[in-house]
This record gives structure tokens, sequence and C-alpha cells, in this order.
């Protein structure tokens, strides 16, 4: 079967398809309809732009399960404005009530977040939840016990990250790593695929904006990020070992406070290159 159905009625020809191509395999044959040669249909990255972009919906890439059409009455109510006053409303949130997020909720905000961009379409991404209070206050724990070997092994790391403060605030009771958080979400990747860092963070940067949508907040879980990349014992507590690369991770939950003000940030740093006249 061909990579591409056309329907030979409906398709204009326009060629939009052929350039949104992100691996230039679609061309026009000789009937003038758009296709795809057989030696080239190994490169295909399954991407499904050709399809999605075909306003006359006149092709069908027939690997890819149906597509959804986009809802564009959905969309009517975002502008520059209050899409860009959502952004700068984000923030970190530190103090969670005690209320584990549900599943479903979960299930919804990753099934949005399986749409963010991955190199070359390989959708490597990979998720842990962690929503058992008991696991989480394991991996706390193990966090710092990693801290305070640092402490004495490698004094130059542990000074400059403040371990010794930390380590002295867990020991007083209060939860410096994980926030008391009820939810956890580990995002990682098979440890041989280079593109795993760029992938995870940016899926994580979309999962923690979309956080607020659903009446959620969450705040990167620095320090232990730092330890599941550096510890196979605090690895091992999520069932991982060295064939898998942890590069994110974050505490989710519903806001114990919320803002009324945005807080000041620097003027973005920027060099701009003007066209030439």
């Amino acid at each position: 079967m061909s990579l591409l159905s056309i329907d030979l009625v409906a398709c204009i020809k326009c060629g939009i398809c052929v350039e949104v191509c992100p691996v230039s395999i679609i061309s026009f044959g000789e009937d003038g309809f758009p296709c795809v040669m057989e030696k080239d249909e190994k490169r295909c990255v399954l991407c499904g732009q050709c399809e999605a972009v075909c306003a006359a919906q006149a092709l069908k890439q027939t690997s890819l399960p149906e597509m959804e059409l986009i809802h564009k009455d959905k969309l009517n109510e975002i502008t520059s404005d209050n899409l860009s006053e959502y952004v700068r409303s984000r923030r970190s949130v530190r103090a969670f009530l005690p209320r584990v997020v549900e599943q479903s909720t979960l299930e919804k905000i990753l099934a949005v977040v399986s749409y963010s961009p991955t190199g070359v379409n390989r959708q490597l991404n990979k998720w842990i939840v962690v929503c058992n209070h008991d696991m989480i206050g394991r991996l706390s724990k193990a966090v710092i016990e990693w801290m305070k070997v640092l402490i004495q092994t490698n004094q130059d790391m542990a000074k400059r990250l403040g371990l010794q403060r930390l380590v002295d605030s867990f020991e007083k009771g209060k939860d410096v790593i994980c926030r008391d958080a009820r939810t956890l979400v580990i995002g990682y990747t098979d440890a041989a695929y280079s593109g795993g860092a760029a992938d995870v963070i940016i899926a994580t940067s979309q999962l923690e904006l979309l956080l607020p949508s659903f009446g959620l907040g969450g705040c990167w879980a620095g320090y232990l990020m730092i330890a599941l990349r550096l510890s196979q014992e605090v690895k091992s507590i999520l069932g991982l070992d060295e064939t898998q690369a942890v590069h994110t991770a974050l505490m989710i939950g519903y806001p114990k406070y919320h803002y009324s003000k945005v807080p000041y940030r620097k003027k973005p740093n920027v060099v701009f290159f003007a066209p030439a006249v």
C-alpha cells in the first residue's frame, strides 16, 4: 500500500503537503498529484504534517490512525493578550494541599503533553507518576542520604549547592526535597537516546504550563533531578537502572495559596539582527 492515499477529486494540487514535509519525501507525480516514491517511504518520520495541513482533506497518511479535526471553535477565546497573561501568571508552587491529584486528571494532562515536539518525531519520552506518599518520602530521604555522602566526599560541590543547610532543615522535619507534594512526575528516556534531555525538558515545560488550567500548580524538583541523574540508589527506588536517563522531576498538586500579582522579571537579553536594507 502506498504511504499516501489521495482523493483525486478533492485534491487541488496546491503542493502545500510537498512544502511542509520535514524530510522532503513528497513530490508531484507524473499525474500532478502528490506522492512518495517507494524508495523514500522508509524515511518518513510519521509526523502527519502532510495530512494535517491539507485544507481540502484530500490526503491520508496510510501508516497513521485516523486524525481528529481541530476544534477551531474552542480556540476563539485565545488571543495574544490573554495567552501572554496566562504565561506571565505562571508561578512555581511549593505549598500544596494534602490532596493527591486524580489519575484521570493526570492522564488527560499527559495525553496533551504527548503532542509536544520531539527530535525527528521520535516520541521516546517516558513518564513515572508517583502518587504514593510513602514512596515520595523515601525519595526525599534517599536524596538527603546522597547529600550526606557528597558533603563528605565532594565538599566543593556540596558547598556550591548548599547541601548542609538542606540536610539540617530536613532533619528538623522540613521536606526541602519534595515539599510534601502528593504527586511527582518523573520524565526520562533510554540513556542511549542522545536527544532525550531536550525532548523531555520541552515536554515537562509544557506540562507545567498546562497545570493551572486544571486547577493545579507545579515546581521543578531540582535536587531530586540531580540525585536521580547521579545516584543509582535514588534511581532504583523508581525501578530505573543505568540504561535509563532521568531528565526532569516535577512536584505537582493543588496549590495551598494563590497569587494576585506578577513578580518583576529582568528585561530579556536579546540581540536582533535586522533585515538588510
